[in-house]
């Protein structure tokens, strides 16, 4: 087993690789230049670093774009896209009921304080570009084995209908003409990438040019803005709720190379996990690599010394927002930093510039910073 990890800047790209196949978990970024370099030569580099590998698949843990814009780069201008024999998605698509969380990811991409370049909304890209270039894609809840070796610790279905429902209400009962709109829409979506999943067996053509029109006139709507409005004038931001639907997942079976990948899991769901909350999933006693959390801020940080892992991998690159605030707060915590907090534990790290207090370079004692290399193999 090898972990290959990508310096995409402030985003995720990892490789896992074994003689059966490869893996690939998420491809993005939210830079434009990443070590100096154009975004789109980073994402070239690693589009011709798969081109070596026959058999590999992709699974994309959430909807941010720091997780996928390099997959939407490839499949509009790379005709190796069709290389892979299979995508992974979080499974929000399996129910007509999940529409409302459909719903809810879409007015995260458009509410004001979204902070996202060019204003695109992550989810429409992604099913307007499977449009173009339809893949296999198999949806992952708790308890799924894929690949034959690894086993979805989350989402839980159940718990994102709940959470789904309690935001829902709020807006529902101010805002239901727009938000019925926008519902269906969202349920379009929805049958889009279920029409694409492994155990579908209908065979839908969809012209993402009328897709497109329909979403714009959507958004021209004065409902529609008056929903934007009223998100805005009660601060219900909605940005964090694509990290409440991210993919967990760790080995199927306990053994010397353990995972634990944690995309960016809200931490409230991370202790869930933990706790093995529904008694089904315990989670092992032993690491071989953990990757942290949503790069490592603060707001997530969490700690894992209790599963003494031997390495912990860290995408932490600097990422530019829009207020000194902001972009303190999407610092790497020093928890992670400094005088290492796990004995024996190695560090792996894409940068050590945006480390919250370590301005003059990395001090940790067992650490491996990727930057200024395209990669590293742990």
């Amino acid at each position: 087993m090898k972990i290959r990890m990508y310096n995409v800047g402030y985003g995720d790209c990892f490789c896992l690789r074994d003689r059966k196949g490869s893996l690939l978990v998420d491809f993005g970024t939210t830079n434009s230049r990443i070590e100096g370099h154009p975004r789109k030569e980073t994402f070239d580099v690693i589009i011709s670093d798969l081109t070596t590998i026959d058999k590999k698949n992709l699974l994309l843990t959430h909807f941010h774009l720091d997780h996928l814009s390099g997959l939407l780069y490839m499949m509009k201008h790379r005709n190796s896209s069709y290389e892979f024999g299979k995508i992974y998605l979080p499974d929000v698509f399996s129910e007509e009921t999940m529409s409302r969380t459909l719903t809810l990811l879409l007015l995260a991409d458009l509410e004001k304080d979204s902070c996202l370049p060019s204003r695109q909304v992550s989810l429409f890209a992604l099913v307007e570009a499977l449009c173009k270039k339809p893949q296999k894609v198999e949806l992952l809840s708790r308890g799924k084995i894929f690949e034959d070796k690894y086993q979805a610790l989350w989402p839980d279905k159940n718990v994102i209908r709940y959470e789904t429902e309690q935001v829902y209400k709020i807006l529902e009962q101010e805002q239901a003409k727009g938000l019925e709109m926008l519902l269906a829409f969202a349920e379009k979506l929805r049958k889009i990438l279920f029409s694409m999943t492994v155990d579908n067996e209908k065979e839908e053509v969809w012209d993402p040019r009328h897709l497109e029109r329909e979403f714009r006139e959507l958004r021209a709507t004065e409902e529609f803005k008056e929903l934007l409005l009223f998100l805005e004038e009660k601060k219900l931001f909605l940005r964090r709720f694509k990290n409440k639907i991210s993919v967990v997942f760790q080995n199927k079976n306990d053994g010397e190379l353990n995972l634990l990948f944690t995309g960016d899991v809200e931490k409230e769901h991370l202790h869930r996990i933990v706790e093995n909350y529904d008694h089904r999933i315990p989670l092992f006693e032993h690491y071989w690599c953990i990757k942290v959390p949503h790069h490592g801020t603060q707001d997530h940080y969490f700690d894992f010394g209790k599963f003494t892992p031997e390495n912990m991998l860290i995408s932490n690159g600097i990422h530019y927002a829009n207020s000194k605030k902001q972009s303190k707060e999407l610092r790497t915590s020093s928890q992670y930093g400094g005088l290492f907090y796990i004995n024996d534990a190695h560090m792996y790290c894409s940068n050590y510039d945006c480390c919250d207090g370590y301005e003059n370079g990395c001090t940790c004692k067992e650490c491996d910073v990727i930057s200024p290399a395209y990669y590293k193999d742990i």
